[in-house]
């Protein structure tokens, strides 16, 4: 991400293999997005207190957040949810034979198109690059640190959001 800060109007964000600048006022990717409907945000953690502590804070913020404790029920969420995620937060060390980066592409697949994604591990040196062309992606160290994760979750959420909205299918 690269700011004017001389001019503080606009943001420049590159994203993936793309790099395909898109500008806009520092204050339009939020309000657009949150004027239609909450942010909807899937969070896959195996931790179940982590993952009920996360959507406690997530809804007090105004989020619409989904949980998953695995690969099997967030692929299930995305085929049965009405409401597309603007935002994935992934545990990289996830049970079973999918880590977090493989089931953060499998619901980039079924959606068809990329969702910026926060990769949460409490050993951030160990984790690889996911093959998610284009998604931005934050990787982040346990614990979190609560105003932080709500930042960031909401700049990613707009961001998911404005990205659906001008994607070409």
């Amino acid at each position: 991400m690269r700011s004017d800060r001389a001019l503080a109007q606009s943001l420049t964000f590159f994203m993936g293999e793309c790099f395909r600048p898109i500008a806009m006022s520092p204050a339009e990717l939020p309000a657009r997005a949150c004027a239609e409907r909450p942010f909807v945000v899937l969070h896959v953690e195996d931790d179940e207190a982590l993952a009920a502590s996360v959507a406690r804070l997530l809804r007090a913020e105004g989020f619409e957040a989904v949980s998953a404790t695995d690969a099997a029920s967030a692929l299930e969420r995305i085929a049965h949810d009405a409401a597309a995620p603007d935002v994935l937060i992934m545990d990289v060390n996830l049970p079973g034979e999918m880590d977090g980066a493989d089931v953060a592409q499998e619901i980039c697949h079924a959606l068809g198109h990329v969702v910026p994604t926060i990769f949460l591990s409490g050993q951030l040196s160990s984790i690889g690059l996911p093959w998610l062309p284009g998604a931005p992606l934050l990787f982040v160290a346990k614990p979190l640190d609560a105003e932080v994760l709500v930042r960031v979750v909401e700049s990613f959420a707009g961001l998911g959001r404005f990205m659906r909205a001008h994607t070409h299918h």
